[in-house]
């Protein structure tokens, strides 16, 4: 079984770098083209600043049972590049913080274990926006999530360890989401939305079997 997962790992490395490699290279040419061209915006930036509600499924063979919710949070630089008026490739670079509440229920005491992953993300989705209503746009959002761990720890009774040699590189996930971004100024938008980030890749090195999952608040500014 860890042979399997191994491999699986071993797999996964080259479809994320493809997927990044491929994402820039999309980015390049609409950017080069927006800049050419300033009376048409081909591209928008921007950052988030974005709380999360994470949680573990629960693992198999059972070592862990779910509990409930846990705050995380997200941070980084946001790109939505434009294929026409309404249909953009979303991306962007930046820092999650996925954490779960778990208890051992095989344990006398059953004890509680708080874990907190941290990854760099890069999102490669396909978003769909309306036209201008009354300074305002509706999107829907729709696509893949790639992860690189950055680091995870586990904390029992109040005592953290670094457990970051227990979870795997990668992770990969699946975004659905939507939302508005309101004009306030000529070049200035909000971001306002939700969107559910479905884990699909095991959290754990090993036997153990489990994988993260989060809801995002989405907020930031596009300028």
């Amino acid at each position: 079984m860890k042979i399997l997962i191994k491999n699986s790992q071993f797999l996964m490395k080259p479809i994320i770098l493809n997927l990044i490699v491929l994402a820039v290279c999309c980015l390049l040419p609409k950017a080069g083209k927006a800049q050419s061209d300033e009376k048409v915006k081909t591209f928008q930036l921007g950052f988030t600043a974005s709380p999360t509600f994470g949680w573990l499924s629960d693992s198999e063979p059972a070592a862990f049972k779910s509990k409930g919710l846990r705050t995380g949070f997200t941070y980084g630089v946001l790109g939505d590049f434009a294929f026409s008026n309404n249909y953009y490739f979303s991306t962007g670079l930046g820092v999650t913080t996925i954490n779960a509440n778990t208890e051992f229920p095989a344990s006398s005491s059953n004890t509680d274990v708080v874990y907190k992953m941290q990854y760099l993300q890069v999102p490669l989705t396909l978003k769909l926006k309306s036209n201008d209503i009354e300074n305002k746009k509706f999107y829907g959002q729709f696509g893949l999530d790639a992860n690189v761990k950055i680091g995870a720890k586990a904390t029992i009774g109040g005592q953290s360890s670094d457990i970051a040699k227990e979870v795997n590189v990668f992770r990969l996930g699946l975004i659905i989401g939507g939302g508005a971004e309101w004009k306030v100024a000529q070049n200035v938008s909000l971001l306002t939305g939700l969107s559910y980030n479905n884990g699909f890749t095991d959290v754990f090195d090993g036997d153990v079997k489990s994988k993260n999952s989060y809801v995002s608040l989405n907020l930031g500014v596009f300028f």
